[in-house]
């Protein structure tokens, strides 16, 4: 069975990464705090770019998406690195000097970034071909499913009342997520397409991932002695 010829199920699967998409906004938007007001403008921009992602369906060269979904491996790269960086600093300020950069921070989480907006671009895009519906419609959708998750799910996250170092964590935590996801993500799709052969793997092929655990092992070492975790 391929799931390109059950159209809805493939939907929902779009919707849901929206949804997860929403869910790193809302973590920005509920441990910083934000009044309702600010959460809802922030829901609000998400809409109106969806829309307008939508009315762009059909319209952009199909090249220029072939160009978009290329430098998805590094843009991810810049966001999660700009993610660990600045949760490191929000985190070891208000452990360190009682100083909360939450305010000042959570943009990097909840601003759409250009990875936001291609991945919005090619929801909406997708969806539109697999439901056979007109673009702007889909786009309409899309953003609605994202103005409702960011409203309750920031909601959700600022009853919490979690000090602003909760924020820090949660940036290093999609930063290093990224990370991840750049290394395990491009392997997944190369085994899928190929048929399951047991074929020894050369060493080179391993060192990245080791490189990714020292790593994790040295941040939290480093972490640690620079008071980012308690």
């Amino acid at each position: 069975m391929k799931v390109l010829d059950y159209p809805w199920l493939a939907a929902s699967g779009v919707l849901m990464g929206i949804i997860v998409f929403a869910l790193k906004v809302s973590l920005g938007c509920g441990l910083a705090s934000l009044s309702r007001k600010e959460t809802l403008s922030i829901g609000a921009s998400y809409l109106a770019l969806s829309l307008v992602m939508g009315l762009a369906v059909g319209l952009v060269p199909e090249a220029a998406i072939t160009s978009i979904m290329g430098m998805g491996v590094a843009m991810h790269l810049g966001i999660s690195l700009l993610l660990v960086a600045v949760g490191v600093s929000t985190a070891r300020e208000w452990n360190r000097r009682g100083r909360d950069l939450s305010r000042k921070t959570f943009w990097v989480l909840s601003v759409p970034c250009p990875a936001c907006l291609a991945a919005t671009f090619l929801s909406c895009s997708a969806l539109a071909g697999l439901l056979d519906v007109p673009g702007w419609k889909v786009g309409a959708v899309v953003g609605l499913i994202f103005f409702i998750s960011i409203a309750i799910l920031s909601a959700t996250f600022g009853r919490a009342g979690r000090a602003p170092s909760a924020l820090g964590n949660a940036m290093i935590f999609v930063g290093l997520f990224y990370l991840l996801s750049i290394l395990l993500i491009p392997a997944y799709l190369k085994a899928a397409s190929t048929p399951f052969v047991p074929i020894p793997i050369p060493a080179s092929d391993l060192i990245p991932s080791y490189l990714f655990i020292l790593g994790l092992v040295g941040l939290g070492f480093v972490g640690r002695r620079m008071g980012v975790f308690r």
